[in-house]
């Protein structure tokens, strides 16, 4: 079964890295959700699925020699492969866990470099958020979430912006911290790093990213309109990278896709088409399987780990 569980996990990765080719049918928000859905399932899944085939390995240092040889004949039951597999999954389960807890550092680390001090630059209060203008003609703007949240914008970029366009900007990086984007980042940066070995989990991230970037886009379209954001965006066509982890502008690829989904009528184009509803009810049909097909053995292992 936790073969079933580990294919559930790879399987269910596969809708979030194709979505972002199929996404203009859909609402941003709806593909947003889609895409976090998948990669955070997929990362949940085959990070259980490693767990249990490295437990013979793992269980003997975590909990003694008791518990490992009252475990051994259970174990053996659901996993074949012995010693070879046990360890090829501690060694992978082990890498995963190092390389989602070092992005997440990098993470934290990046955002406390980003956040502006109270004497740098322009401060001004908004609706529930500061707006920041740091004085540095390198056209930039992102959002930071947290206790005091921040809207950090250039005076290089805005000066290149009208007020209309400046208004679009502003209320795209309001959109993101009033959903509290910040979050969603958060799991897609640690699932993505859970998910490092797996080929297309890269894809799936990065379209979540998009994803919320085209979500904060229609939410601000409302505001000033979807012609003012499109021109504003094409301005800033060369804004510097910023961190993966932080909502923003980022990168003329993901500007020229949000472009394109801004030349759609909002909310998408309204169809989902029978290829991206096969799509996502075979990741649906294969979570549920690992769930219903490994949630007995995990039931049965902690039973009998439980009364030691």
């Amino acid at each position: 079964m936790t073969a079933l569980i580990l294919a559930a996990g790879l399987v269910v990765a596969v809708p979030g890295a194709l979505s972002r080719h199929v996404a203009r049918r859909l609402p941003p928000r709806t593909w947003a959700t889609l895409a976090l859905a998948s990669v955070v399932s997929a990362g949940l899944y085959v990070t259980v699925g490693l767990a249990l085939l490295s437990a013979p390995v793992v269980l003997p240092v975590l909990a003694g020699s008791s518990v490992a040889e009252t475990c051994q004949v259970l174990l053996q039951r659901f996993e074949p492969g012995g010693a070879v597999t046990a360890w090829a999954a501690t060694v992978l389960l082990g890498s995963a866990v190092g390389v989602a807890a070092a992005r997440r550092w990098r993470s934290r680390r990046r955002r406390a470099t980003l956040r502006v001090p109270s004497y740098l630059g322009l401060h001004e209060q908004q609706g529930g958020f500061e707006l920041v203008t740091v004085p540095t003609p390198t056209p930039l703007a992102y959002s930071l979430g947290g206790p005091h949240p921040q809207a950090v914008i250039s005076s290089g970029l805005r000066s290149r912006l009208d007020d209309t366009q400046l208004c679009a900007v502003v209320a795209h990086e309001a959109a993101h911290l009033r959903w509290h984007h910040q979050r969603w980042l958060d799991a897609v940066d640690l699932a993505a790093g859970l998910l490092w070995f797996v080929p297309w989990a890269r894809r799936s991230a990065a379209s979540a990213r998009v994803a919320l970037e085209c979500w904060a886009d229609e939410e601000a379209a409302t505001v000033t309109g979807r012609d003012a954001l499109r021109s504003a965006l094409l301005l800033a066509a060369d804004v510097a990278p910023t961190a993966a982890q932080v909502a923003a502008l980022n990168g003329a690829d993901a500007i020229a896709e949000r472009v394109t989904m801004l030349d759609q009528p909002s909310g998408g184009s309204g169809g989902i088409g029978p290829a991206t509803t096969g799509l996502f009810a075979l990741g649906a049909v294969a979570a549920a399987a690992g769930a219903v097909g490994g949630a007995p053995q995990l039931a049965a292992l902690f039973s009998h780990l439980c009364p030691l």
